[in-house]
C-alpha cells in the first residue's frame, strides 16, 4: 500500500473555476481533513494525479476542456433532483470526467458506475452542545418567503392554517419573527414544523438534522424513507397538510417526553450527518483506501 497522505480538497460552494482554473489558490481552497504543510503560494497546478478535488456542479463541468489540474476531481450533489436534475441528466455523458459521483440520488446511483451514495444532511446549529435546550414553548416553525418548490409552498399553507386557527406554533424566519442564530428557533420549543423543499428518496438536509440536535421533535415532512437513516420513534411524520395539522393538533408535553429518549438516542446519528464537507473528503479518502487494498490482477 502506497503513502495515504493524498491532498484532499472541496472548492467553495459559490467559487467558479474561471477561465484559468489552474491559477486558483490552494490557499483558497477548503481542506476539511487539515490544510497540508508547504502549500503555501501554490495553485490548483501544482496538485499531482494523487490529490484530489472536490467539486459543487456547475454548468461547464460537463462540457469545459479541463479543471486546470492534476488531481482527480469529484462531484458533489448538495441538492436534490429537483434542483440538480439537468446536471443529473447530463452525467450519463460526462461522468467519466470524475472520479467520484457523491449523492444519494437513487436514479444517478443505478445509472452511472462511479455514483458513491453519499446523503446530503448538513447541520446549522453549530453551537448545539452549549445550548440550553430548556423547552419553554411548543412549537415553532421555520419558513423563508420562497415559494419554487412543493415543500415551500406546504410551509405556506401551515403557516396560512397556523394563522387562521391560532395552533400553539411560532412562525420564525425570513418574513416572519426573526432569530439571531438557528437555535433560537428550535432549542426552546418541544416541537418543530420540519418541511423539507422537495420530497425524495435518500434525501434529507440540515432541516431536520438541526432539530434532532436540539432535541426538539420534527413534525417531519420530505423523506419518504427516513426510517432508513433515523429511529422515527423520534418524530411525527407526516404525508400532508391534513396529517401535519393533525399533529399540530395534537401535540403536548406528555407526546414530547415519550419521544425524548428517542430524540437523544438519535442525536449522535444526526452528528454523523452534520458535517457535509468533511464527511465528502472522508469518503474521498476511504475510495483511495480501498482502491489500494485491492489485490492486482496480472
Amino acid at each position: 500500500m502506497r503513502d495515504t497522505a493524498d491532498k484532499i480538497a472541496i472548492l467553495p460552494y459559490g467559487r467558479p473555476l474561471g477561465f484559468r482554473p489552474s491559477r486558483i489558490a490552494l490557499d483558497d481552497l477548503i481542506w476539511p481533513l487539515g490544510k497540508p504543510d508547504g502549500i503555501a503560494g501554490q495553485t490548483l497546478a501544482d496538485l499531482t494525479a494523487r490529490d484530489h478535488l472536490i467539486v459543487p456542479p456547475w454548468e461547464t463541468m460537463h462540457i469545459r476542456p479541463g479543471f486546470g489540474t492534476r488531481a482527480k476531481v469529484s462531484l458533489l450533489f448538495g441538492e436534490p433532483r429537483a434542483v440538480h436534475g439537468q446536471h443529473m441528466k447530463m452525467l450519463r455523458l460526462s461522468h467519466r470526467r470524475f472520479f467520484k459521483v457523491l449523492t444519494a440520488d437513487a436514479q444517478l446511483l443505478e445509472t452511472i458506475p462511479n455514483a458513491l451514495f453519499f446523503p446530503v444532511g448538513g447541520a446549522w446549529v453549530s453551537n448545539w452542545r452549549q445550548t440550553d435546550k430548556t423547552k419553554r414553548a411548543m412549537c415553532s416553525l421555520i419558513a423563508s418567503n420562497k415559494r419554487k418548490h412543493q415543500g415551500h409552498q406546504l410551509r405556506h399553507d401551515v403557516v396560512d392554517w397556523i394563522r387562521t386557527t391560532g395552533a400553539d406554533v411560532d412562525i420564525m424566519g425570513r418574513g416572519y419573527t426573526p432569530f439571531a442564530v438557528k437555535t433560537d428557533g428550535l432549542a426552546p420549543y418541544r416541537f418543530s414544523v420540519v418541511i423539507e423543499n422537495v420530497r425524495e428518496k435518500n434525501y434529507f438536509s440540515e432541516k431536520l438534522i438541526d432539530a434532532i440536535l436540539c432535541e426538539t421533535v420534527p413534525i417531519y415532512w420530505g423523506c419518504p424513507n427516513i426510517g432508513d437513516f433515523f429511529d422515527t420513534a423520534c418524530m411525527i411524520q407526516c404525508n400532508s397538510l391534513a396529517e401535519i395539522q393533525h399533529a399540530v393538533s395534537t401535540m403536548s408535553a406528555a407526546a414530547y417526553d415519550s419521544r425524548h429518549d428517542a430524540l437523544r438516542r438519535m442525536a449522535p446519528v444526526a452528528e454523523s450527518y452534520a458535517d457535509i464537507q468533511k464527511r465528502a473528503a472522508l469518503a474521498i479518502r476511504n475510495c483511495i483506501l480501498q482502491t489500494d487494498a485491492e489485490p492486482f490482477k496480472g
